[in-house]
């Protein structure tokens, strides 16, 4: 089994722009906690072998990554997404990019054979609404793995061939 996950982390909105008087600090969907994120995946995931791809941001990527790690799994490779467009924080410097991470347990599951070597572990797209996962990652790992089940778990969009688990599935429409 394959999964995509792409939690709702525990953050808000940056700066507040006059041009959006109504704008929130509040996401368009409910965050959760670290401990909420991690114990719900908990119950999610089967016990048996598979790979999860993980979509981690600066923030909270130490965390992420020790909670993986407690848990079992083992980080194969992290691949960057360059969204070509981003935030800046403080008006410091703009973080353009994401981490989706690729862990497994208990054993790495072994790759499509005509793709061994072939992708690079930094992506690039445009990146459209916020929190909405780039068309390339999904053809990463149906490239990677063209005949595993895969589910994306905090769905916000319809894929073929993919599973959804979320509260959101069908919020990105094209």
């Amino acid at each position: 089994m394959i999964y995509m996950v792409d939690p709702p982390w525990p953050q808000k909105k940056g700066g507040l722009r006059k041009v959006c008087p109504n704008q929130t600090r509040k996401l368009d969907y409910q965050t959760l906690s670290i401990e909420q994120i991690f114990s719900l995946l908990d119950k999610l995931f089967i016990n048996i072998p598979h790979c999860i791809f993980l979509w981690e941001i600066d923030k909270f990527l130490l965390e992420a990554e020790l909670n993986m790690e407690k848990r079992g799994y083992r980080r194969h490779a992290r691949f960057v997404w360059n969204k070509l467009n981003g935030v800046a924080p403080a008006f410091t410097i703009r973080y353009t990019h994401e981490y989706m991470v690729w862990w497994y347990k208990p054993k790495l599951l072994p790759i499509e054979k005509s793709m061994r070597g072939k992708l690079p572990t930094v992506f690039e797209e445009k990146s459209r609404e916020h929190s909405r996962k780039p068309t390339a990652a999904y053809k990463i790992i149906e490239q990677l793995y063209p005949t595993e089940n895969k589910m994306d778990v905090f769905s916000r969009e319809k894929r073929d061939g993919w599973e959804q688990w979320g509260d959101q599935l069908d919020y990105f429409k094209d």
